[in-house]
């Protein structure tokens, strides 16, 4: 589920900061990311992959996730304030991108999953380089780069490429083997 959220935020970025790119840009950037999330589904529902153990967060983090949900928004708007104080606006793009990436850092922490660091410190540099140079043109290029990579990264996930090796079947088998016989031993005594 988190995985189809990714790849429509993904889409989000790319078709709304594109119409004010270069035509050939435009449709190379669209062309990439509808790819990528075509290939993704695939992978994910027709011919999925092993991902790693999934493991559910806890009640505390889960909170402190939901605490930084907030603080995003907020800080988009503290930050959008700031840039329309001071003129820039048009850098609203990439301070978007910066927070976004920034959001999946604690997701990463919440869910175990380490795709989530890769993907949240990408997007927060390339947010933070638009920000820096500051020009349109570079908060739109980090806006539309956060959406490729995005769905670059979560293809790379949906292909298996940031999961841990599955188990050996001989280990798998040892582990229910032992857990059945502790089970059992409970049961028993």
């Amino acid at each position: 589920m988190g995985t189809l959220i990714g790849l429509f935020g993904a889409c989000v970025f790319v078709f709304s900061y594109t119409p004010q790119i270069a035509e050939l840009l435009v449709v190379l950037a669209r062309a990439l990311v509808v790819g990528a999330v075509a290939c993704t589904l695939w992978f994910l529902f027709a011919s999925p992959r092993y991902l790693g153990p999934f493991t559910a967060p806890r009640g505390q983090q889960i909170g402190i996730y939901l605490l930084y949900m907030v603080l995003e928004f907020a800080l988009i708007a503290f930050g959008t304030g700031r840039l329309t104080s001071m003129g820039e606006l048009e850098l609203q793009p990439a301070l978007i991108a910066l927070v976004v990436g920034l959001h999946f850092i604690p997701f990463a922490w919440a869910f175990k999953e380490r795709m989530f660091y890769t993907l949240g410190g990408v997007l927060a540099v390339l947010g933070g380089m638009g920000l820096l140079i500051g020009t349109q043109t570079s908060a739109l290029g980090a806006a539309v780069g956060s959406g490729l990579v995005m769905s670059l990264i979560l293809l790379a996930y949906s292909l298996g490429m940031f999961a841990h090796p599955p188990p050996s079947r001989d280990v798998a088998q040892r582990q229910t083997t032992l857990h059945d016989v502790w089970t059992l031993d409970r049961f028993c005594c």
